[in-house]
């Protein structure tokens, strides 16, 4: 069994909340800040949101 098939099979609840950084181009940061402010949120509340939404919407998305 490959790693991902061990990573795959692992039971939801046994994998923990997490912190992540990476950088983003400039278009994306405008569009995150501009949905930020409409939204009300602080941009970083936005982008967590929007990040949770896609894995949710997309789970087995490939390039």
């Amino acid at each position: 069994m490959n790693s991902k098939q061990e990573y795959d099979d692992r039971e939801t609840s046994s994998i923990c909340a997490v912190g992540i950084q990476f950088k983003i181009n400039a278009e994306s940061n405008a569009t995150l800040i501009r949905s930020a402010n409409i939204a009300e949120r602080p941009k970083r509340a936005e982008a967590k949101l929007r990040l949770q939404d896609h894995l949710k919407r997309f789970p087995n998305w490939k390039p």
